[in-house]
């Protein structure tokens, strides 16, 4: 750990989601605009979007971690010191995308009143921007925290794992089955007894980091969870190509966040890079830590802005494009994307009142 008690491993896992969300949104563009599945470009994003689905669950899985281990003594003080600032970022940057999406990329005529009220609807019920999806779930879950983190700490390690194996096949394995019987027969399963909401989203994955942070599996479970985790992210570009093939369009079945293929991908990473946690303190020096740990203080802000900077900069892929012109394109642009989000949200937190109206107060 660093001085201030950062904990490495976590920090790369924040610095490798957020470049794993930015490698989502823009291998997604040409995914979306082809249907033709046997050209180089499209599977070169096929790749690397298989890839990188591990990066919201992860995501979770270091929110779940980090707070569920922390004691909490006022609801007042918790909800001023961590919801709100969701809250703030939320509201911050809705309105950002909204203005940016109705006057610059629509070219709306809308009113100052006609905006607004366009806006807060969009507020309301999620409209606003495709990635803000996120900050309505991490809010959803951070309202409940003072009460599940007192659930959690009188579980044992054995009732943790109990909820961990009715989650995974009530949210993971039960909507593979159900997915896979769908696409065959254009029937879902409806089993009701499977409908126990403390089973279902993302509070599992929360619950899950917190189990894996806090708590040693067997040599034998970690081996077989990183195997399944390779085995994933290699399956998973292949899998998406024939249900796509089959669909006749791109075909997402396994790049949800509940796929049986990226749960085993964020779970592989998470207990890879927790099991390199002392070797990567021994091998890295200070600064190296430091600027490690000052990228994934930015992650969450790098998450907020990298879509604005996407649009602004980013040079779309050609479908027709070689193997080496889609590969160096995409590398480009997501390196230029992450480059310029980290710059700016340096530049910007340089103004306290800048860093709380826009990322909560968070650096």
């Amino acid at each position: 750990m660093l001085k201030d008690k950062r904990v490495i491993f976590i920090d790369i896992l924040r610095i490798l989601s957020i470049l794993a969300v930015i490698i989502l949104h823009y291998s997604a563009d040409l995914l979306t605009r082809t249907n033709d599945f046997n050209t180089i470009p499209w599977w070169i994003s096929n790749f690397f979007n298989s890839i990188s689905r591990f990066a919201v669950p992860v995501f979770f899985m270091i929110s779940g971690s980090m707070i569920l281990r922390t004691e909490i003594k006022s609801y007042k003080q918790f909800y001023v010191k961590k919801v709100l600032p969701l809250i703030i970022s939320l509201v911050s940057w809705s309105f950002i995308y909204a203005v940016y999406n109705q006057y610059f990329v629509l070219k709306s005529s809308m009113n100052v009143f006609q905006f607004f009220a366009h806006f807060a609807y969009g507020l309301a019920f999620d409209r606003n921007y495709i990635h803000l999806w996120f900050l309505y779930a991490i809010i959803a879950i951070y309202i409940t925290v003072p009460l599940i983190s007192k659930l959690v700490k009188a579980c044992s390690e054995k009732d943790l794992r109990y909820y961990l194996f009715f989650w995974f096949l009530i949210s993971i394995f039960y909507k593979f089955i159900s997915d896979m019987v769908f696409r065959l027969t254009s029937e879902y399963i409806n089993i009701p007894i499977t409908n126990i909401p403390l089973f279902m989203g993302y509070l599992g994955y929360f619950i899950l980091g917190y189990y894996l942070y806090n708590f040693s599996i067997p040599l034998k479970a970690k081996n077989l969870f990183c195997n399944l985790g390779v085995i994933s992210l290699f399956s998973t570009p292949v899998a998406t190509y024939f249900a796509s093939v089959y669909n006749g369009t791109l075909d997402e079945v396994f790049y949800g966040n509940y796929s049986i293929t990226t749960f085993f991908m964020a779970i592989g990473t998470f207990i890879y890079f927790k099991e390199k946690e002392e070797t990567l303190h021994e091998r890295m020096n200070y600064k190296v830590q430091k600027l490690i740990s000052s990228i994934s203080k930015a992650s969450f802000s790098i998450y907020l802005i990298h879509v604005l900077v996407e649009l602004l900069v980013s040079r779309r892929s050609e479908v027709d494009a070689n193997l080496l012109q889609t590969t160096a394109n995409l590398i480009y642009n997501v390196a230029i994307i992450f480059s310029i989000s980290y710059v700016t949200v340096k530049l910007l937190n340089l103004n306290k009142y800048v860093t709380q109206v826009l990322f909560g107060g968070k650096s």
